[in-house]
Formats: C-alpha cells, structure tokens, sequence
C-alpha cells in the first residue's frame, strides 16, 4: 500500500513552505532565493505520495527531485533527520519550519508539534523521539 498526499499534508507543505519564505525574507535574501525557499517547502513531502512507510517519504521525495535535477534535493531527502550527514541553511529553515507546522498545516510552535506528532505515532515512537531530538538540536526547545 502506497502513502499519499492527503489535503492535509498538502496545507502542511504550503504553511511550511510560506513559513520558509517569511524567514528567508527576514534574513534578508534575495527575492529569487525567497521563492526558492517557498517552493523548496511546498515540495519537502513530495515522498509521500511515492513510499510505502512514513519513515522513507524525505528519502524517497529527495531521490525523485534529485533525478529530475531540483537544486535542493538533499535538504528534502534529510529534513527531519537527526543524523543527516548533509548540512546547510536551507536545511535548517525547512527543519525549523517543518517543526512548526503541525500535520494539518496550522502554525503551533515546536511543543504543540511535538504533541501533533505523539498523537498520531506515539510517545516511545522513532518519529517522535527523533522530532523531540531535532527540535532541540535547531535551538526550537531545551
């Protein structure tokens, strides 16, 4: 059985993709790379609609964008990754909004994400561990 892209996910990805934009114009980018920010967002979960198992979709979505020769591949394939070995700021203004955004595309901050998260995987789940980890890592929590 294959995941897809609910509409849920879809509001997730244009909020996370829309939070990316704001930060990178607050940083003072330049237009064109605050579109490629938007964008770089809007297409994080790609994999969704591509894997069988939650825990494949940024690999899988980075594999696909990378054969079609997309500029940031690699921030899709290791958003949400503890211990991606690929680091960048693009990467971590994705995971920095990604851990914002719950699931149904609401803006709630890294603790209601985390809840987001632990409700529909559990609190002992890799998913929710790894998130915790991640959101303390990029300074969203202690």
């Amino acid at each position: 059985m294959m995941l897809s892209i609910s509409n849920e996910r879809l509001k997730h990805s244009l909020e996370v993709a829309r939070l990316m934009k704001k930060t990178a114009e607050d940083a003072g980018w330049s237009k064109q790379k605050c579109e490629e920010m938007f964008i770089l967002g809007y297409l994080h979960d790609v994999g969704y609609e591509f894997s069988e198992q939650q825990c494949d979709h940024a690999s899988i979505g980075g594999e696909i964008l990378r054969n079609q020769g997309y500029k940031y591949w690699q921030e899709v394939s290791c958003h949400g990754k503890l211990e991606a070995e690929y680091s960048s700021k693009e990467l971590d203004i994705l995971n920095m909004a990604d851990m914002q955004i719950d699931s149904k595309g609401n803006h709630v901050g890294a603790e209601m994400r985390l809840k987001d998260i632990a409700s529909r995987y559990g609190i002992e789940s890799k998913q929710y561990v790894e998130a915790k980890l991640l959101a303390q890592k990029i300074g969203l929590m202690k």
